[in-house]
Formats: C-alpha cells, sequence, structure tokens
C-alpha cells in the first residue's frame, strides 16, 4: 500500500514539473500568467543586478529576450536615455498582458522565437536575455541569430540562476567552454559575475 502511494506521489511530481518547464518556455492560461506574476517578483533583482554590471549608453537600441510580461523590458527603458527598447517571447499570452500592461511607446512588444529573428543585421546595440538562454531549444542557432542582429561591437547579457545552468546546460555549466562555445560563433568574452545564486555573461560581437 505504501509504495503504492509514493509512487503515485512520484508520478504526480514528474508531471507536476512537466507542466512547470512547459510553462517556463511558454507560458500560458492561468497557470502561465500567476507563474508570471512570481518570476517578476523573483527575477527581477536578478535584472536589475546584472545592469548594475555593465554601462548602458545613452540613446542605444536594445533587444530584451524572453521577457514574459514584459518586466524586464520596462526596468531597461527606466535606466537611461535609450533609443528603445524591443522586448520579444514566444508567447502569445505573455505579450499579450506585456502590451496591455506597458503601454510606453518605446517599448515594442513582439511574438518571436529567438531561433528567427525577424530583424535586419545590425540592428541592436544590447541584447540581453534574462533567466532564459537554458530554455532555447538550440543554443547554437539562437546565438547565431543574436550575433547577426547585434551591431559591431555590440553586446549581449546572459544573466540567469548558476543552478539552471547546472541542471539544463550541464556541458556548459564550464565558464571556459561556454567561453569556447560562443567564440566559435564570433563573440568575444568580456566579463563574468557570479554571485552564490546567479551568473551573468558578457560578451561583445
Amino acid at each position: 500500500m505504501l509504495i503504492g502511494i509514493i509512487a503515485v506521489f512520484l508520478v504526480l511530481l514528474v508531471y507536476l514539473f512537466q507542466i512547470l518547464l512547459k510553462q517556463s518556455k511558454r507560458p500560458t492560461g492561468i497557470i502561465g500568467t500567476c507563474m508570471m506574476y512570481l518570476w517578476n517578483s523573483i527575477y527581477l533583482p536578478l535584472v536589475k543586478w546584472a545592469m548594475s554590471n555593465i554601462t548602458v549608453n545613452d540613446g542605444i537600441t536594445i533587444l530584451d529576450i524572453g521577457v514574459g510580461n514584459g518586466a524586464s523590458s520596462d526596468y531597461l527603458l527606466q535606466q537611461t536615455n535609450l533609443s528603445a527598447v524591443t522586448g520579444i517571447d514566444i508567447s502569445d499570452d505573455a505579450m499579450a498582458q506585456a502590451k496591455k500592461k506597458y503601454l510606453n511607446q518605446r517599448i515594442d512588444f513582439k511574438i518571436m522565437d529567438v531561433h528567427d529573428l525577424i530583424f535586419d543585421s545590425e540592428t541592436f546595440d544590447l541584447v540581453t536575455a534574462f533567466q532564459t538562454h537554458f530554455h532555447w531549444d538550440d543554443l547554437g542557432l539562437a546565438l547565431r541569430e543574436i550575433h547577426r542582429v547585434l551591431k559591431p561591437n555590440g553586446i549581449v547579457v546572459f544573466a540567469c540562476e548558476t543552478a539552471k545552468i547546472n541542471y539544463f546546460l550541464a556541458q556548459l555549466k564550464n565558464s571556459a567552454d561556454f567561453q569556447v562555445y560562443t567564440s566559435e560563433i564570433g563573440f568575444i568574452f568580456i566579463d563574468q559575475h557570479v554571485t552564490s545564486q546567479w551568473t551573468m555573461y558578457t560578451f561583445r560581437k
């Protein structure tokens, strides 16, 4: 009897994990909405910490990838006199919420897949990806797209929980391995910052 209960419990845990993982990649419905509000409270400090480690010049254009309901893009816009922020997410529901919540004309929210960016080459000065790159189905393809849309000497910032890298990108959890991987695509490593919870990488095109 006890073994049966434990087995059912484990099955339910696996099922719940799969649901949460799916929602993390593409939030939808009530569960997705609740998770996005939770992410804002948990991960916005990550965004603030990451941006405190780089210098953002006036007049630049930013592409913010995997924005959920838009809190990170709104924060980026507040930091300096930017030309514009474009926030993208693969989730229709996320983008609908972002457009409803943040009406600033200098934020342009678009439904888009990071593996197929519908932008001209050399469009952005800075690309940010907070708590998302470990979820991309094809990291190499996504990085090549980011490299394409960055202007020469443009900067890309990846910041997320270290535990997520260790779990989802175990083969690249070593900093040196990640630097080699990105260099093969054409990025130049600039810096790495680490706390007890978070890891941040900065690269230049």
